[in-house]
């Protein structure tokens, strides 16, 4: 069975390919569809429905495959963020450990007379305990559990807070 361009267009349309009469001619003249010219005609084409499938299931499979292609892009990116995220982990989780040995370490060195917590807060010896107050409440707040911090450093550093609470005047 043989179809003229404007049976070809519908057909194309109907399966989901947006052709006009240019388009096809186009695809014709450069190969991508199989026509034969019309023995009355020299200025018209015929195609068979075959070929026309043919070509149908050759587009939608270029389609497809563009598709599986940027989906397969986008996971590689995907795998990559995902990469630098569990790296980012790693390095904080080292830094959690390494702030909990030196604070332990601190916390036995030091005499419980003679600690301060302005030095455990990166402050002068000489700074009130309203300003020691106030790093700790930000201390706390980065460190708390649901903002993803560290519980047991939040617990760590909670007791320490409490501690001051109790030692100092209220401001």
């Amino acid at each position: 069975m043989m179809l003229n361009i404007k049976e070809a267009v519908e057909q194309l349309t109907s399966s989901g390919i947006a052709a006009s009469d240019d388009d096809v001619m186009a695809w014709i003249k450069e190969g991508k569809m199989k026509a034969e010219i019309n023995k009355r005609r020299t200025t018209t084409y015929k195609i068979n429905v075959k070929d026309l499938i043919e070509f149908i299931i050759q587009t939608h499979a270029s389609q497809l495959t563009a598709q599986l292609e940027e989906s397969l892009q986008e996971n590689r990116s995907l795998t990559e963020q995902i990469e630098i995220l569990n790296t980012r982990i790693h390095i904080e989780q080292s830094k959690v450990r390494t702030l909990k040995k030196m604070l332990n370490t601190q916390i036995e060195v030091t005499e419980p007379s003679t600690f301060h917590y302005g030095e455990l807060l990166g402050l002068n010896q000489d700074s009130s305990s309203h300003q020691m107050k106030k790093e700790f409440k930000k201390l706390l707040k980065a460190l708390h559990p649901d903002r993803g911090g560290d519980e047991r450093l939040f617990k760590v550093f909670n007791e320490h807070y409490e501690n001051l609470k109790q030692s100092s005047p209220r401001d």
